[in-house]
């Protein structure tokens, strides 16, 4: 295990020396979070890497956009334009929100000579032309993939990559489950390493390492009862170590909505029928997130059940600054949580923090105050 490990969490701290180091085995395509179907862009032969922004200081994007973006759309254009403008032969951006919209323009315009795609995903999942929205988007991209290799993609091809994303999945998901049912026997940080290496490497690799884990853990027992279980809200966390402050403080996340987590893990796509009418259905079957929804308050009933159905003491929503959508839902969550009588803790963050001592003490006040009941509320 401890080998398979070592190499997971290398990959997750330093995902641009990986890629680096691997580079020219395949062309790269850089993916912003949400939504785009990954295994098209296996079956071209391309290998896909999610950009997840960058921790560095802003040096070019904040030319381009106002200060009060969102750090997650700022700096992934900042790694595009800066750390990643070498490393990347192409592009897709997934149009989730205003904000991403005017990013695509942005980045199309800096990316002359890349491939450069815009997938738009419907946002209202509930309206009637919302399926057939999608499935088209899905042909229109496959035609700009092909159009890039210069050859048909393949349904054969497209159905491996399905199914190597599948297996992927599913044990991701059980390692999740091991979390779960044995508190301590793996690390909030470790957990989302794990996750996190997934969307750097080819998921055949990632899989077989995950066996390795999967297969050492089974027969183990948990190392503390004592940790706090507890459900984790947002689009991603951001930064990482966050992770380190649950696992200091004592919580084990148990269940979360991540874009950068369980929003990959549990979009298993069906394996029969028409491919892309499989990755069709496998999208309208993802949990509800901001901003895409079937109706304005399934997110937030997703969120009591999630709370509920995994046993979650409380629920932690990671707020990143100036996050459009985030800001519109927050208000609604934190009513309805009261309601329910969900005890909750907002963090407020950025890329771009370097600083988490106050946010250390606030999560310590949270779980001594409200989950265990130590002082009064």
């Amino acid at each position: 295990m401890q080998r398979a490990t070592e190499r997971l969490k290398e990959i997750s701290r330093d995902p641009l020396r990986f890629l680096k180091a691997t580079k020219g085995e395949k062309p790269l395509i850089g993916v912003t979070p949400g939504d785009v179907p990954h295994e098209l862009i296996t079956a071209a032969g391309l290998h896909p890497v999610v950009v997840f922004g960058t921790n560095e200081p802003v040096k070019f994007a904040g030319a381009l956009m106002p200060d009060n973006t969102c750090s997650l759309a700022k700096s992934c254009l900042e790694l595009a334009l800066n750390q990643g403008r070498d490393l990347f032969d192409g592009f897709v951006v997934s149009q989730l929100d205003d904000t991403t919209q005017h990013l695509s323009d942005i980045w199309e315009r800096r990316s002359v000579g890349k491939f450069f795609h815009k997938f738009l995903p419907p946002r209202q999942l509930s309206r009637p032309s919302a399926f057939e929205w999608f499935r088209k988007e899905l042909e229109r991209f496959k035609g700009a993939l092909e159009r890039f290799i210069g050859r048909r993609i393949q349904e054969a091809d497209l159905w491996n990559a399905i199914k190597a994303y599948n297996r992927n999945r599913r044990l991701l998901a059980e390692l999740y489950d091991l979390k779960r049912k044995k508190p301590g026997l793996l690390g909030n940080r470790l957990f989302f390493d794990i996750v996190k290496a997934s969307f750097y490497m080819e998921k055949d690799e990632h899989s077989g390492l995950l066996e390795e884990v999967l297969e050492d853990l089974k027969g183990k027992k948990a190392v503390s009862e004592e940790l706090i279980p507890i459900a984790l809200a947002g689009i991603v966390v951001e930064p990482q170590g966050i992770w380190e402050l649950f696992d200091e403080v004592g919580l084990n996340v148990v269940c979360d909505n991540l874009l950068s987590c369980s929003r990959y893990i549990t979009s298993f796509v069906p394996e029969e029928g028409d491919p892309l009418e499989a990755l069709t259905r496998a999208h309208f079957q993802k949990p509800n997130f901001s901003p895409i929804h079937d109706s304005p308050w399934r997110m937030i009933d997703d969120l009591v059940e999630m709370v509920k159905a995994y046993g979650a003491k409380g629920l932690i929503y990671i707020h990143l600054q100036y996050c459009e959508s985030q800001d519109f839902d927050l208000p609604d969550i934190k009513r309805r949580m009261r309601l329910e009588g969900i005890p909750m803790l907002v963090l407020t963050t950025e890329f771009q923090t370097k600083h988490l001592s106050l946010m250390k003490t606030r999560i310590e006040a949270f779980k001594e105050s409200v989950l265990e009941g130590k002082h009064e509320q």
